[in-house]
């Protein structure tokens, strides 16, 4: 087999394995000389693959697994995984787009705030990754801030964090009603450690000015009349000055 004729080989299985989808060509040049048949081999190989990029998935989701069982979880990584298979060897990354997966899924009808969980939980295991940038101390002149790089924060319709405690078992079920509303929460990474946070109303208004506009709209926030909100954010750590 010829140099170019070998990497066009390579493609094709890489997509048979990735994607389960088998050039005729492919087919051909695996033709059956005993055994079990070349399309069944070639499922082994992507089932295999699809089992095991999907499992090590589902252990960044307890939460959500708490929520919709192992079976409903497993089955939408499977998808996940036929329908975006990784474009990169690394796979640090890798799952960041699960939670619009799953938000555009019929599925998510059922369970309408799992994406926002997934969301929580990809944050905590992003921060889990990074190495911790240890910020220097300054002064803010004005109202240009930026958001805490060792933060992330999700805003969600849904009492987030409540959830994310009765799957934890902190508290009971009975403690959450949908009726409360929607909760944004701080994920954040500091002294190597990462927690969670729920914002106020004016602190998630100001957090959401503060994305919205870049950080770097003064007139933005004194319009808002947040100043001593934005102190409290400071104070916590959410945002910090640029």
């Amino acid at each position: 087999m010829e140099r170019r004729e070998f990497h066009q080989f390579q493609e094709q299985m890489k997509t048979a394995v990735l994607t389960g989808q088998k050039d005729p060509i492919l087919l051909e040049d695996l033709k059956q000389t005993g055994g079990v048949p070349v399309e069944k081999r070639l499922n082994i190989h992507h089932n295999n693959f699809r089992e095991t990029l999907s499992g090590s998935l589902a252990g960044i989701f307890p939460v959500l697994e708490a929520f919709v069982g192992s079976v409903f979880l497993k089955g939408a990584l499977g998808e996940f995984c036929q329908q975006n298979p990784p474009k990169e060897a690394a796979l640090s990354g890798y799952g960041s787009r699960f939670a619009d997966f799953l938000g555009d899924h019929v599925a998510s009808e059922q369970v309408p705030y799992a994406a926002d969980i997934i969301r929580l939980e990809w944050a905590v295991h992003e921060l889990q990754l990074i190495d911790e940038l240890d910020l220097v101390e300054r002064k803010s002149e004005g109202s240009q801030w930026r958001l805490n790089p060792n933060v992330r924060v999700i805003a969600s319709d849904f009492p987030l964090l409540s959830l994310w405690s009765v799957a934890n078992g902190h508290i009971p079920p009975e403690a959450v009603s949908f009726d409360q509303g929607g909760q944004t929460v701080a994920v954040i990474l500091s002294g190597g450690e990462v927690s969670l946070l729920a914002l106020d109303v004016d602190e998630a208004t100001a957090v959401k000015l503060l994305l919205a506009k870049g950080g770097n709209s003064p007139e933005g926030m004194a319009s808002a009349k947040l100043g001593s909100t934005i102190r409290t954010l400071q104070k916590k750590q959410i945002i910090v000055p640029v």
